[in-house]
């Protein structure tokens, strides 16, 4: 029988996104959750999740790219005021290939993301992955390993090493060789295979994907997905497609289709 993770991504981006989470842990039918914990709403979706129990791993999303809001007067809530900037990922990506990073943001900005998952999880993150996999990139990766290994060396890194020819994983690819022997020499463990990747359009047929996942899939995979309740937010770019992936997580066709692939869950790491 082969092992699959499956972990949902963007945990705390907003209420609609974390509440079909919890319901997706509540249901069994995740083993992670990666957490952004610079949203206003993290606080109180910490607690949440939390109180779901162990049946899960929680590790950070470190976000160097999604502007959140600044909380308004009630602390834990999603209503902000004020904006705090937002980085686009593709001149990231070019200021860190050409190392004009600024190592040191880089770096208290991990630090604070990690302490606010700590203070309101009570306890350091299980992994650590980034939020548009700016992990992987140079500069920022040597600082997410380093940190890593010093805060919490048990945690294990994600390298999003998938196949297929669609442009972000050729892209994904020519970084992750890097990530994956960085993660090797600094001593911490890393998932063996990885898949999720998918195109965001409104007629994608997140099912059909998913069972061709499934039946190609190696033992120990990580897998990545994106589910949420239905929301007009202006500032998710994959709003569109969160319901469509929640609905089939929660169906007992989801349950058939790993039956039928002989894929159980379980341990992703390598």
């Amino acid at each position: 029988m082969k092992r699959l993770t499956l972990c949902a991504d963007d945990f705390g981006q907003s209420e609609a996104i974390s509440s079909g989470i919890l319901q997706l842990v509540a249901a069994g039918r995740l083993q992670a959750v990666s957490c952004l914990t610079e949203s206003p709403g993290w606080p109180a979706m910490a607690g949440q999740l939390k109180a779901l129990g162990t049946d899960h791993q929680a590790g950070l999303h470190f976000n160097l790219t999604h502007g959140f809001a600044a909380p308004g007067p009630r602390s834990a809530g999603f209503s902000p005021r004020v904006k705090q900037g937002p980085q686009a990922v593709g001149p990231l990506m070019l200021r860190a290939f050409l190392h004009q990073l600024d190592a040191t943001s880089v770096r208290q900005r991990f630090i604070q993301q990690w302490q606010a998952f700590e203070a309101h999880y009570g306890q350091p993150p299980a992994f650590v992955d980034g939020h548009q996999h700016v992990h992987a990139l140079p500069q920022i990766r040597r600082i997410v390993i380093e940190e890593t290994r010093q805060r919490n060396p048990a945690a294990w890194l994600r390298v999003p090493h998938a196949s297929g020819f669609l442009p972000k994983v050729l892209v994904m690819r020519a970084m992750t060789a890097a990530l994956a022997a960085s993660i090797k020499r600094a001593g911490l463990a890393s998932n063996l295979h990885f898949g999720g990747f998918r195109p965001f359009r409104r007629d994608f047929d997140f099912a059909g994907f998913f069972r061709d996942l499934l039946a190609s899939a190696s033992d120990a995979t990580l897998v990545m997905c994106h589910p949420g309740l239905a929301a007009d937010d202006a500032t998710d770019p994959i709003a569109h497609c969160r319901q469509a992936e929640l609905d089939y997580l929660l169906s007992d066709q989801f349950a058939a289709d790993l039956a039928a692939a002989n894929v159980s869950p379980g341990s992703c790491l390598g």
